[in-house]
C-alpha cells in the first residue's frame, strides 16, 4: 500500500514549486537558479524556508531598491550558499563583465585568501578544489562554464549578466571589493576602505601611490592591463598584502625595489610580462606565497637565490633565463604542485625527488652536467606527475647521447608529453608512459620512424605534434593506430615524403594542421590532389 504522508509531502512540494516559478518571470537564467536551488534541498521544511523567503522579498524587498523579483530569487540563491561558496562567489565581482575568468588562476587567487576548506575537500589540490567549487557553483546554475572532455577540468567560467548584478550588489554591500575602471574614476575612489581593490584597463598614467592608499589593503589586482608603473613607496605602506598581480608593471631602472621583501604576509605574487631584470634578495623574506610567477618581460634576469624558504610554494614559475650564476637551492620546495621554466643550469635534479606532489612540471636541461639517465631517476620519484616539458636541444648534446637507447619515462600518470630534445633512437614501447593523451615532438633528430611505438598508445586523443623532425622521412601509420585522436598538427619536417595512406583509418580526427612544408605538400592535399583522399574526411584541415 501507497504510504499517503510521502504522497501528501510530494504534493505540497509541488504546489509550493509551482507558486516558485511564478516568480521568476519566465525567465530561464531564473528558473535555473531557482532549480538549482530547489534541488540541494530535500525536505519539506526546506523548501517552505524558501518559499517563505522568496515571498519576505516580494512584500518588502528594498535590496534592490524594488526592483524586478526576479532578482530575489538570484539574491535567495547566493543567500543559501555556504559560506565558502559566499566567498567564492563574491570573489568573481573583481573580473569585467563578459570576462571569461582563468580558472587556473582564480584557484591560485583562492587558495591565497585562505578559503575554509570543507572536510571532503581535505588532500586535494589546490586545482581540484577550485574546479570542485566551481562544478557546485555550475549545479546552482550560478557561474557558466564546462568541464574540458579530454583533462575533465574546466578551463575558464563567467557570469550571466544578471548574476553579475547579484554579485557586484553583494559585493558592494558586504564591503567585498572596490573597482576602479581604467583611471576615469580613480580619483574618486582613492578613499576607498575595502581590503580588495581591483584595476581594470590601468595604463601608464596610473599612479599607484596616488590612488592606492588604503593600509589595510589586502588584495591587488590588475585586469586587462597594459602597463603601469610602479615603486617602492607602494611596497612600504601596504605591508598586509595577501594578494599581489604585478603583471606589465614598469619599475624604474628595470630592478624590482627591495622594499618587497617587507610584504611578509603575502601569498600570491605574478610579475607576469613585468618589465624587469633584476629581483632584490629581500624577495626571499615573502615565506607564505603559494604562487610566484617571475615570467617577466626579460629574457635574462637577475635573481639570488632567494626560494630556500618559501617552503608553502605550491606554484613556480622561473624567468626564461637568469644572467647570473647562482644555483637555486629547491630541495625544501616539497609542496610545489607546478613547477615551469626549471632549468639543470642552475638548480639540481636531485632537488625534484622531493617534489612528490608535482602534477606540472617543464625542464631545460642546460650545460653537460645532467645526463637523461640522471633525470629518468628524478622522475620517476614523482608518482603524481600529468604533464611534462623536457628541452634539451642538439647543441647541449652529450658526447655518447648518440648511444642511449632511448630514455625511460617511468611516470604512470602521465598525459602530456612535450619534448624539445637530441633524441637520435625513440623510446621503446615498454619505456614510454602508456596513459599519454597528448605528444608533441620538436627538433628530435630521430633517425628512425616513431610510430611502431605511438600507434600503440591507445589513450592519445587530445594531440600528436610533430615539429621539425629533420631526419624523418617516411612514416607508415598501420589501420587500428591511435584510434581516438583528435588533432594532428605536422610541421616543418622537410624530409617527410608524403602524409601518411593510413591516416584516412583515423576517423577520430577532427582537426589537422600541416605548416611549412612546401608548396608541393599543399598542393597534394588539394581536393584534386593525389593525397586528398587520405584526409577528406577531417572536417578541419589548414596547410600553409
Amino acid at each position: 500500500m501507497k504510504d499517503t504522508s510521502e504522497f501528501k509531502i510530494d504534493e505540497e512540494m509541488k504546489e509550493m514549486g509551482k507558486q516558485m516559478i511564478k516568480h521568476c518571470g519566465g525567465l530561464p537564467l531564473a528558473l535555473k537558479v531557482l532549480g538549482g536551488l530547489l534541488a540541494a534541498q530535500y525536505t519539506l521544511c526546506e523548501w517552505k524556508k524558501i518559499y517563505e523567503n522568496i515571498g519576505s522579498y516580494i512584500v518588502g524587498g528594498t535590496s534592490f531598491n524594488e526592483r524586478n523579483v526576479v532578482y530575489h530569487v538570484l539574491y535567495l540563491s547566493f543567500e543559501e550558499l555556504p559560506a565558502y561558496l559566499k566567498h567564492c562567489f563574491l570573489y568573481l565581482a573583481h573580473f569585467p563583465e563578459d570576462y571569461k575568468i582563468d580558472v587556473e588562476d582564480l584557484s591560485y587567487y583562492w587558495a591565497a585568501e585562505g578559503i575554509q576548506r570543507p572536510r571532503y575537500y581535505a588532500g586535494a589540490s589546490i586545482r581540484e578544489v577550485a574546479d570542485g567549487y566551481i562544478e557546485e557553483l555550475v549545479k546552482r546554475n550560478m557561474v557558466i562554464s564546462k568541464r574540458d572532455v579530454e583533462t575533465s577540468r574546466f578551463k575558464t567560467c563567467q557570469l550571466h549578466d544578471m548574476m553579475r548584478e547579484v554579485c557586484l550588489l553583494k559585493a558592494e554591500e558586504e564591503n567585498f571589493v572596490e573597482i576602479i575602471q581604467g583611471t576615469s574614476t580613480a580619483n574618486s575612489k582613492s578613499s576607498c576602505k575595502s581590503r580588495r581593490l581591483v584595476v581594470h584597463k590601468p595604463d601608464e598614467t596610473f599612479n599607484v601611490d596616488t590612488e592606492v592608499k588604503n593600509p589595510s589593503l589586502r588584495t591587488l589586482l590588475f585586469i586587462k592591463c597594459r602597463g603601469w608603473r610602479g615603486t617602492s613607496l607602494f611596497f612600504t605602506r601596504h605591508k598586509l598584502m595577501r594578494v599581489l598581480d604585478l603583471s606589465r608593471v614598469k619599475f624604474e631602472g628595470w630592478k624590482v625595489p627591495s622594499s618587497i621583501g617587507k610584504l611578509i604576509h603575502l601569498r600570491y605574487l605574478s610579475l607576469f610580462c613585468a618589465s624587469v631584470n633584476r629581483l632584490p634578495s629581500s624577495m626571499r623574506n615573502m615565506k607564505q606565497l603559494l604562487y610566484l610567477n617571475l615570467e617577466v618581460h626579460s629574457n635574462r634576469v637577475y635573481m639570488p637565490n632567494i626560494l630556500k624558504e618559501m617552503r608553502e610554494l605550491v606554484y613556480l614559475h622561473f624567468p626564461l633565463e637568469i644572467k647570473n650564476k647562482v644555483k637555486m637551492e629547491l630541495g625544501n620546495l616539497v609542496k610545489l604542485e607546478t613547477l615551469e621554466n626549471f632549468s639543470t643550469e642552475h638548480g639540481s635534479v636531485d632537488d625534484l625527488r622531493g617534489m612528490t606532489r608535482l602534477k606540472t612540471l617543464s625542464i631545460y636541461i642546460r650545460g653537460k652536467k645532467c645526463n637523461m639517465e640522471t633525470l629518468s631517476s628524478s622522475l620517476s620519484k614523482l608518482p603524481h606527475l600529468e604533464n611534462l616539458t623536457i628541452d634539451k636541444r642538439k647543441w647541449y648534446a652529450l658526447p655518447n647521447d648518440d648511444k642511449e637507447e632511448g630514455y625511460f619515462l617511468d611516470c604512470i600518470h602521465l598525459k602530456k608529453l612535450k619534448l624539445y630534445i637530441y633524441m637520435p633512437k625513440f623510446p621503446d614501447e615498454q619505456q614510454f608512459p602508456f596513459h599519454l593523451t597528448t605528444i608533441s615532438l620538436t627538433e628530435c633528430c630521430l633517425k628512425e620512424d616513431p610510430m611502431p611505438v605511438l600507434e600503440k598508445l591507445l589513450h592519445l586523443k587530445e594531440m600528436l605534434r610533430i615539429r621539425k623532425l629533420e631526419e624523418l622521412e617516411d612514416w607508415i601509420v598501420e589501420e587500428g593506430s591511435m584510434p581516438f585522436l583528435y588533432t594532428l598538427e605536422i610541421d616543418a619536417c622537410k624530409k617527410l615524403k608524403e602524409i601518411p595512406e593510413g591516416l584516412r583509418f583515423i576517423t577520430s580526427l577532427e582537426d589537422l594542421s600541416v605548416t611549412y612544408m612546401g608548396e608541393q605538400w599543399g598542393k597534394r592535399l588539394l581536393e584534386e590532389g593525389e593525397d586528398y583522399h587520405k584526409i577528406q574526411h577531417i572536417p578541419s584541415v589548414e596547410f600553409y
